[in-house]
């Protein structure tokens, strides 16, 4: 995105990464940033997830002006193929007759791995220990490791570890076209609300009109790009081109993920 961007705006664009409290540190360096337009922000679902599950956020979501959508992001389930299950029916017995809790790796507190993961046991009943990561990268090298007996990740990383490890289900609300051998948390028999994440692009909320449009319409046509559309669906996300109002879009997961965190509790 960053160089299709450069080439189309006739300038540099620096991808600056600024890990760490489940993006927050990420989001308040562009929600303090000038509103200029030369700073904006790549994110994920944590973006609108923050704001209710911390009492004092770093931001709030008006400090921020969604430009233009990336694409779905749904979220795998995997287990390494030495745990012994197959199917995530076998995975849930074979945690329900432990005699200790069984782990997953999630990509950090309060994630969407964090909370589809206290879904899953609030849902089924089983108790599972929680093995937060700085990033997906050590949760799936956590895995291959044998150090959790299962993780939350990106599809495209569940799907780069096929040969050593099973992906049981995804967190969406229907199969993926390009994976459609994968079930559905529903599928597979254990619902956890359809919840799927989402990645897109913001802005400091004060950015001039003219500025924000130039944007969103720059960033749209590149995701729309044939060969950027198809590495997005190789690295698991879906397409996200029927969302038209990215802001609203944005308010309505506020408060979507807003119900799910209140209702079951989730907190950090």
């Amino acid at each position: 995105m960053a160089d299709r961007l450069a080439q189309r705006l006739g300038q540099s664009v620096i991808v600056e990464n600024k890990p760490g409290a489940n993006g927050m540190i990420a989001a308040s360096a562009v929600a303090g940033a000038d509103p200029d337009g030369y700073t904006i922000l790549s994110t994920m679902s944590s973006i609108v997830q923050n704001v209710s599950l911390h009492k004092s956020p770093s931001y709030k979501m008006s400090d921020l002006l969604p430009l233009a959508p990336l694409g779905r992001l749904p979220i795998a389930f995997i287990v390494p193929k030495t745990l012994g299950v197959t199917t995530l029916r076998d995975f849930v017995e074979k945690a329900r007759s432990s005699p200790k809790p069984l782990s997953y790796g999630t990509y950090g507190l309060g994630s969407s791995a964090h909370i589809i993961g206290e879904v899953l046991m609030k849902n089924t009943g089983i108790k599972l220990l929680q093995v937060p990561y700085r990033g997906e990268a050590p949760a799936l090298t956590a895995i291959l490791a044998g150090e959790v007996d299962s993780a939350f990740v990106s599809v495209g990383g569940a799907v780069a570890q096929r040969e050593n490890a099973l992906t049981l289900a995804i967190a969406n609300p229907a199969r993926m076209k390009r994976y459609a051998d994968i079930p559905t948390f529903d599928e597979a028999g254990f619902p956890v609300l359809g919840l799927t994440g989402f990645s897109g692009f913001f802005a400091p909320a004060a950015v001039p009109k003219p500025v924000a449009d130039r944007l969103n319409r720059e960033l749209r046509e590149i995701v729309a790009l044939p060969d950027v559309n198809s590495k997005l669906l190789d690295l698991g996300f879906e397409d996200m081109s029927d969302i038209a109002d990215f802001a609203g879009f944005v308010d309505d997961e506020v408060k979507r993920w807003a119900s799910v965190i209140h209702e079951f509790n989730i907190s950090i």
